[in-house]
């Protein structure tokens, strides 16, 4: 008798993935799937491209004259045209900055200042601040970090703090001026609470055209799409000490300064109905955002301390079907692209789905996320400017916190203390002895 022997038929391989995949995609569907965060991911993220502009935590051993040869800062400020005492170094406690007034002579008790410039194109600039005291007997010494545009006017955007005799102050402003000085300040924010930290997160994000925003520790205290900056690219970026106190030396210090080329990220090449998140360490979900009809996602975080550490996973259905590999350091303007498996590529990837896609330039900006306003925010008012009486505020502009223009009971008003975080006017003219070689 003839025995007939039937041989097992091999499928192709990506005929078998494809239908493990379907497979395991229905068993879940039919509540089968007890641990879908336990699961492989089907598609991979990897980082197309990164938005770290430029970083430096400020924590190095160098002297004065080490810092004076540095290829990253250049170190100048009217102090030394004014004859008015300075020093700076720095150690693990960070960049310490530190200017006297003068105490006699023709400019005595006049504002003098002292600075760290870098230049750089970017749209997120951040460093942490820190003022020496909260009083000083007099005079209002401050620290600051400021955006500035790279023409040759002194326009820019400052968030810092002042030290008075009532306290310090923390705030954000906007000065417009000419080739040699600012004249014009509009405050956009001040917190004038009692006993308030001498150490604070300053953020400061902008396009240099119509967008700005201001963080302080990570709240959202400044937000405007309707600016008219006309800043000119590459920017200046200041950290800098000022004081008009003759008494002694007013030192701020400065850490964790980085910039960002946005303050969001994009996940491109997402599959059909998919979603894109951040997840940190301990499972919390920092960003989320669906894929656009091409397959694009952009996430805010310009609200967040860089970088986030954490996996990007893409979800669809409620399960996770994409991750990357391991946790990454995320920066602002970071890419990433979503990517099958070798021998699944196509078929499964919504159509009109690119190569990838830039991150938001600097010209258009993803948005920053607006925090909730606390009570007593203004909307969509903006204090008067210091000369020509009261500012119209661009609609859509946001300021968080007290209004300013009802703390005049203070030391100083709220128009004259954010205006003294620019009163050494000629520091930031980009001119001169000021020019970096």
């Amino acid at each position: 008798m003839k025995v007939e022997i039937l041989m097992p038929r091999f499928q192709s391989r990506r005929t078998i993935v494809v239908s493990l995949f379907l497979g395991a995609m229905a068993f879940g569907l039919l509540g089968m799937n007890l641990r879908p965060a336990h699961a492989l991911p089907l598609y991979s993220v990897n980082q197309t491209n990164s938005g770290l502009v430029g970083s430096d935590p400020l924590t190095g051993s160098f002297s004065q004259a080490q810092l004076a040869g540095s290829s990253f800062w250049f170190f100048g400020g009217d102090a030394a045209l004014l004859g008015a005492p300075y020093a700076y170094n720095e150690d693990s406690g960070g960049l310490h900055i530190g200017v006297q007034s003068p105490a006699s002579g023709p400019y005595a008790g006049n504002y003098a200042g002292y600075y760290a410039l870098h230049i750089a194109n970017g749209m997120l600039f951040h460093a942490v601040l820190t003022a020496p005291s909260r009083t000083v007997p007099s005079g209002y010494p401050n620290v600051g970090l400021y955006v500035q545009t790279g023409g040759v006017n002194v326009d820019y955007i400052v968030c810092g703090g002042t030290t008075s005799s009532g306290g310090t102050f923390w705030g954000a402003a906007l000065a417009t001026g000419g080739p040699n000085a600012a004249f014009t300040y509009q405050p956009l924010y001040l917190d004038m609470s009692p006993n308030q930290a001498l150490t604070r997160d300053c953020t400061i994000i902008t396009n240099g055209a119509n967008y700005l925003a201001v963080y302080l520790d990570n709240s959202l205290v400044y937000q405007s799409s309707n600016q008219n900056l006309g800043y000119q690219a590459p920017f200046q970026i200041f950290l800098e000490t000022q004081t008009s106190y003759t008494g002694g030396m007013f030192t701020g210090t400065f850490n964790d300064f980085y910039m960002t080329s946005s303050d969001s990220i994009t996940v491109t090449n997402m599959p059909i109905s998919s979603t894109a998140q951040i997840v940190g360490l301990s499972g919390q979900v920092f960003a989320s955002a669906p894929a656009d009809g091409s397959g694009r996602a952009t996430l805010p975080i310009g609200q967040y301390h860089m970088p986030l550490v954490g996996n990007i996973q893409i979800t669809q259905l409620g399960l996770v079907v994409g991750s990357t590999s391991s946790p990454v350091s995320i920066w602002g303007g970071d890419s990433f692209s979503v990517s099958l498996p070798l021998g699944l590529a196509g078929g499964l990837v919504s159509a009109g789905q690119g190569s990838g896609g830039a991150s938001p330039s600097v010209a258009e900006p993803a948005r920053a996320t607006t925090a909730p306003a606390v009570v007593g925010a203004v909307q969509g008012t903006s204090a008067p400017s210091l000369v020509g009486g009261a500012a119209s505020a661009a609609p859509t502009a946001k300021a968080v916190g007290g209004p300013v223009s009802a703390l005049t009971s203070a030391p100083l008003t709220a128009l004259s203390l954010l205006g003294i975080l620019g009163g050494s006017n000629p520091r930031k003219s980009f001119t001169g002895q000021e020019r970096p070689c």
